[in-house]
């Protein structure tokens, strides 16, 4: 038999697409960030994603009810400060100093067969590539807005032995490459990481052309072609 305790009702809640479960119908923005081990709470931040796909700053003491019909959603990131951006005309919180492209698309619910823009103010839009992070200022609002995805690949501006060259964006094998580049195919063509190393791309390798990366093509040293 069971008791009235085991009886009680319990709440689903997804917080960061992973779920929890309470039986407590009124939590308060701590009482969740707990729940998800988001701790301490105080320094981080809670948003609500409303039916609209809008996000709603929960603060720590706020309740949320969870007696309604469906699973409530939340974000929540460790952050001591808010972000404002603004895409496609509606204004979103957000809770760190830069945000990604897949971030972007997942926030505003931004579908595959559309490409993101940043619209800085005073400034030329830029399309935001993907796997490529905007940074976010406290003292103002990004805009960006999303657009049909352009049938031609387009051009981006990559370095080549420190000169700047425009070529269809996309994924090429290194031989794709070396070709599209005028590298000699008897040539090492090397690509710099993050931290500023240097390393030779393998014959076969893939690597997705976005702007602003680097290389340095070089007569091959210690073996033959």
């Amino acid at each position: 038999m069971t008791t009235p305790a085991e009886r009680r009702e319990r709440f689903a809640v997804l917080v960061n697409e992973h779920r929890f479960d309470t039986d407590d119908p009124l939590p308060t923005g701590r009482d969740l960030l707990e729940l998800a081990d988001f701790q301490p709470a105080d320094e981080h931040l809670l948003f609500l994603r409303l039916a609209d796909g809008m996000l709603e700053d929960i603060n720590l003491s706020e309740r949320v009810a969870l007696d309604r019909p469906g699973i409530e959603r939340f974000l929540a990131m460790k952050a001591d400060r808010i972000f404002f951006l603004v895409i496609d005309g509606r204004r979103y919180p957000w809770g760190a100093p830069e945000i990604s492209e897949a971030q972007l698309r997942d926030l505003a619910d931004v579908p595959e067969d559309k490409v993101i823009w940043f619209d800085p103010k005073f400034g030329k839009d830029d399309l935001i590539e993907s796997g490529e992070t905007v940074s976010l200022k406290p003292e103002s609002v990004e805009h960006f807005f999303s657009d049909d995805r352009p049938a031609e690949p387009r051009l981006v501006t990559i370095k080549l032995n420190g000169d700047d060259v425009k070529i269809p964006a996309g994924i090429y094998t290194t031989e794709m490459l070396k070709k599209k580049l005028e590298v000699p195919t008897d040539w090492d063509l090397d690509i710099m990481a993050g931290d500023g190393s240097m390393r030779a791309l393998a014959p076969g390798e893939q690597t997705k052309i976005v702007k602003g990366l680097q290389f340095v093509s070089h007569v091959r040293q210690g073996g033959s072609s």
